[in-house]
């Protein structure tokens, strides 16, 4: 009802779902992490093959199965899929690995939506880990006022949260808005929080 009849011919084309809790054509199931990394036996029909992945976080898993519904549309053989997503090194800047610090393993990751933060914090709370430190720069004035509870909820997943200033981008702060205002938040949380207004008091 009410869609045009190419709209509705795209649905007659051939689909596949994928899914990890709920049934689906393309499932990971008997998903283990490891340093955060899962491994899992991906099932169509008859097929079960284990996948590891070098990419760390359920999202990834999410995104994997994405893929190999793709190849297996495209008729892709099994044991390329496998290959193929178990070859993947993540996208710059997600959860990138940068190295070691004074016994600390570092991380750089671009997200600066909650749903992203959110995403890369329980990705990381599934590495070994004795405490999960965050140093956070919220972006934009306008985004940090619409979303700050949910900043202070994704953030407070962390152990321990720094906050720089806010980075204006193309916006001037006529909000009266500031990471303080998420640090006050993420406080009353019971997460440890500190913010510095410069990166030189973040790096000292």
């Amino acid at each position: 009802q009410g869609y045009s009849s190419a709209a509705s011919d795209v649905y007659k084309r051939q689909m596949l779902t994928f899914g990890i809790k709920r049934s689906a054509d393309v499932m990971a199931k008997n998903i283990v992490y490891e340093q955060g990394r899962a491994s899992f036996d991906l099932c169509h029909g008859s097929m079960k093959k284990r996948v590891h992945l070098a990419v760390c976080g359920e999202h990834n898993v999410y995104n994997a199965l994405a893929a190999a519904a793709c190849a297996i549309l495209c008729g892709i053989p099994s044991g390329a899929v496998v290959t193929g997503l178990g070859n993947f090194r993540g996208a710059k800047r997600r959860l990138e690995f940068k190295g070691k610090l004074c016994g600390a393993d570092v991380y750089d990751d671009y997200a600066h939506h909650p749903t992203e933060i959110r995403a890369t914090m329980e990705a990381a709370e599934n590495c070994a880990h004795r405490t999960l430190w965050c140093v956070f720069q919220p972006h934009t004035y306008t985004r940090t006022k619409a979303l700050l509870d949910d900043f202070a909820a994704a953030l407070s997943l962390a152990d321990h949260v720094v906050l720089a200033d806010i980075y204006a981008a193309r916006e001037t702060d006529t909000l009266g808005i500031s990471s303080k205002d998420i640090q006050e938040r993420i406080v009353k949380l019971g997460t440890a929080c500190e913010y510095f207004p410069s990166f030189a008091e973040i790096e000292n």
